[in-house]
């Protein structure tokens, strides 16, 4: 089973207590067991630790890695992982191991409690306790009630979007409900899906509002803390795939015009900026990055290593969440004059030296055959160190590298800071190339954005060194191919095949392993089919789960 942060929820109908568990977020202020609802607003020292517990509920990313394995990028080497309920099909209202419906509609309680309660809060004390030449405290705790309101706003955008994308429309509330109150959700109304997107923006309109774009006067603003562009990115991904097929299908105004200003409108900020190594966004330093729009911080940890580590080192427990032959195959090759072009095994160079000169952002994604890894020489051929039939070897030849710090010692337990990016400039930048060519085609800015779909497109390969596309080359399966490379393993590949409606293209179709000789001169290479996959179009929606339709009576969503 995967392993995932367990939360002590918190619930505002009865006597509760924070646990230090969210300190992955931000440090957390305790409140004592036996505190009533009325006092946690009250008192201001006890509504950061209620903000606080909302953050919690944020998706847990490395946890959520499994994912990746039920799209086409990935194959997860445990043949207990839920990934493998979604390739081969059998999951459904009653067992989907991605169901979180509870999960979120509580995060979204505890922001409507929060939401409800928040003018309560009592500042006399801090008020009466300033002086005619000091009154920061004061002044900080004001400000800091203001900016609370609009992270919980957004908190809430996030998980509605977190549901949206999962099961169409919902419905929106804003009244405080006791989830575990089955009569609190009888009869209760599901809004379209376009009305839930329309209050995502809403929600995202209303909490930019509240946070100010320049934070440099509130040094006290913790890190790790909603801001400005945070916000601003939630609105530009969610109009993007409300602007995508399957949404349109499902019945979204959003337009492409509409995806580009939302995009453009974090581009305009001018906070953020590319890195310039592409491997240092995922490493132990990645939190000060200023590509980072929005992080988790997981502070020191190691068993994503303990999962992801190539299986001949002592301590790797065969978890890992293997990339597939049809990824590898995506990486261009770069040529000795510069220029790129697509891998193709037909291509006798290429197929005799596929793991050369290809786009900078292999080696930081994928651990191959022949990768030096904790200075040892990985070989993932036919009875290689770390290849088949070891037991628990990586199914498809290769393992994972984004993520992974190889520094940590899984024989001495040692760990290391690990941060999980929920937004970055590069996505920015794709999604607002998306947006503008389908909406104005590749080099028209007639909005005067300053920047066309194939500038912005240009500017996330530049920096894996990979040549510019000419304007007339940017089509919808270079964009596929390009978010696919630069966004794997960050939970995008999964959703974008979804909002593409290509699941049948990419989903159903099997998935390919690498097959490695050793020869005399070197190595054979032979792709090979490793597993079948099933997928059918009503898979871009979950169903909803089935104990939800039986206290509502709504209609199931299509065919499920």
């Amino acid at each position: 089973m995967m392993k995932k942060i367990q939360y002590i929820l918190l619930s505002l109908i009865a006597a509760i207590t924070l646990n230090a568990c969210i300190d992955d977020y931000l440090d957390v202020k305790n409140v004592e067991a036996g505190v009533t609802v009325e006092d946690m607003y009250i008192r201001y020292s006890y509504v950061q630790g209620v903000v606080w517990e909302t953050y919690s509920y944020l998706p847990n990313g490395f946890g959520e890695l499994w994912r990746e394995a039920a799209s086409d990028i990935a194959e997860a080497t445990s043949e207990g992982s839920e990934a493998q309920m979604f390739n081969m099909g059998i999951w459904n209202s009653l067992t989907n191991p991605d169901d979180v419906w509870a999960h979120y509609f509580r995060g979204i309680n505890q922001a409507n409690q929060f939401l409800q309660n928040m003018g309560k809060t009592d500042l006399e004390h801090i008020k009466t306790s300033a002086t005619e030449t000091d009154s920061t405290n004061y002044f900080r705790a004001v400000n800091n009630l203001k900016f609370m309101e609009g992270e919980v706003l957004f908190l809430k955008a996030f998980f509605y979007f977190e549901l949206v994308k999962r099961y169409g429309g919902v419905p929106i509330i804003h009244e405080a409900l006791n989830y575990e109150n089955e009569n609190s959700w009888k009869n209760i109304e599901r809004n379209s899906l376009d009305q839930s997107v329309a209050y995502i923006v809403e929600l995202c309109d209303k909490a930019a509002q509240i946070i100010p774009q320049n934070m440099a006067a509130y040094s006290w603003y913790e890190d790790g803390r909603v801001t400005h562009g945070a916000i601003k990115a939630l609105k530009a991904r969610t109009l993007l795939y409300a602007a995508s097929p399957v949404y349109k299908e499902a019945g979204s105004t959003t337009s492409w015009a509409d995806a580009a200003k939302a995009a453009y409108d974090v581009i305009a900020l001018n906070q953020y900026t590319l890195a310039t190594s592409y491997p240092s966004l995922f490493g132990a330093a990645n939190a000060t990055s200023r590509e980072i729009i929005f992080k988790r911080r997981y502070g020191a940890l190691n068993w994503l290593e303990y999962n992801q580590f190539p299986i001949s080192f002592v301590g790797s427990n065969g978890n890992s969440i293997a990339p597939t032959q049809n990824f590898v195959d995506q990486f261009e090759v770069i040529m000795p004059d510069g220029t790129s072009e697509i891998f193709d095994w037909n291509n006798p160079e290429h197929a005799s030296n596929p793991y050369e000169n290809r786009d900078t952002r292999f080696a930081a994604t994928v651990v191959h055959n022949g990768s030096r890894f904790r200075n040892t020489t990985i070989e993932t051929f036919n009875g290689g160190n770390n290849g088949l039939p070891l037991q628990n070897a990586s199914k498809t030849g290769y393992y994972l590298s984004k993520w992974v710090n190889q520094g940590i010692d899984l024989v001495n337990n040692t760990s290391a800071n690990h941060t999980w990016s929920y937004f970055r400039y590069a996505e920015i930048l794709l999604a607002y190339a998306e947006a503008m060519h389908n909406a104005y085609g590749p080099d028209s800015d007639p909005q005067n954005y300053g920047i066309t779909a194939i500038e912005a497109f240009n500017m996330v390969r530049s920096r894996a060194r990979i040549q510019a596309l000419q304007a007339g080359q940017l089509n919808q399966q270079r964009i596929e191919r390009e978010r696919m490379v630069e966004l794997a393993y960050e939970d995008h590949r999964f959703w974008d095949v979804k909002r593409w409606g290509k699941g049948t293209d990419y989903f159903a179709n099997p998935v390919k392993r690498i097959e490695i000789t050793p020869t005399s001169s070197g190595f054979e290479y032979e792709v090979k089919e490793l597993e079948k996959r099933s997928f059918s179009d009503k898979m871009n929606w979950y169903p909803i789960p089935q104990n939800e339709i039986i206290k509502t009576n709504w209609n199931q969503n299509p065919e499920w």
